[in-house]
């Protein structure tokens, strides 16, 4: 497993947003995380990336405790994320955004960029190189110099997963990617989350899109009230009545 999340629970004051989680993800899985508003979904990103601290158990990434460590140690690890709400830099261009992303991987120091090295120089060229890629990735190669503020939304949502993508992570963490978009964007992200995962990428998402989820996920965990009450392929939980339940309310005799 290239994640392990092992009897997660987190708690805060006297209300638990999760209890006694557990499942892996494999390389090169796409696996999604349903459930109702409020089922703990954003609160386990949180843990993952160490945004939060869990209350108990244990997550490790490549077999690795990652529990303690600060948001950007656990990026450089290989895990990075977008968020519900749109985190851009609006008064940055696009291929800035993206490059801000992917400087968390960069080795030249303090006296490289001072003085301007030809270390510090032949990074900045990679980095901008593979910033434009990753635009071309998500399709808004067009849009580089244009401030991300001024985008529309959809292209916004696609800048965002290019600047997760800068930091070169091996799991790639989606929260509520397709928020806010019609039906034919929703279906070009689901074409770019299967180009991610052709890359080597393993992708983990938070959906409320169940069209997208059982199209494109390989296995389903479902959270509600914080606790997990399935997980499967996608063909088994869209029989499953505790989730029919979970999304629809049990029927009154």
């Amino acid at each position: 497993m290239i994640l392990s999340i092992e009897h997660i629970s987190k708690n805060f004051g006297g209300v638990a947003a999760l209890s006694e989680v557990s499942f892996g993800v494999r390389a090169g899985e796409i696996v999604g995380v349903i459930g109702p508003n409020g089922a703990g979904k954003t609160t386990l990103f949180n843990l993952i990336t160490g945004v939060f601290s869990p209350s108990s158990g244990a997550i490790s990434f490549r077999d690795k405790p990652i529990i303690g460590l600060r948001p950007h140690k656990v990026t450089k690890m290989g895990i990075s994320r977008t968020f519900q709400n749109i985190r851009l830099f609006g008064h940055m261009t696009a291929l800035e955004n993206v490059m801000v992303g992917a400087h968390c991987r960069t080795h030249a120091g303090l006296w490289q960029g001072l003085w301007r090295t030809g270390i510090q120089r032949s990074e900045e060229k990679s980095i901008r190189e593979k910033s434009e890629s990753l635009l071309r990735l998500v399709g808004i190669a067009e849009d580089q110099d244009t401030p991300a503020g001024s985008l529309p939304y959809g292209k916004q949502r696609r800048l965002e997963i290019a600047r997760a993508m800068g930091a070169d992570p091996e799991l790639l963490l989606l929260d509520e990617p397709t928020a806010g978009m019609n039906e034919s964007e929703t279906e070009e992200l689901r074409l770019l989350i299967q180009k991610i995962q052709a890359l080597g990428k393993t992708v983990v998402l938070i959906e409320h899109d169940m069209h997208l989820v059982m199209n494109v996920c390989e296995r389903l965990v479902i959270l509600n009230f914080g606790k997990k009450i399935a997980e499967g392929v996608p063909e088994e939980i869209r029989e499953n009545k505790d989730v029919i339940e979970a999304y629809l309310g049990r029927e009154e005799d």
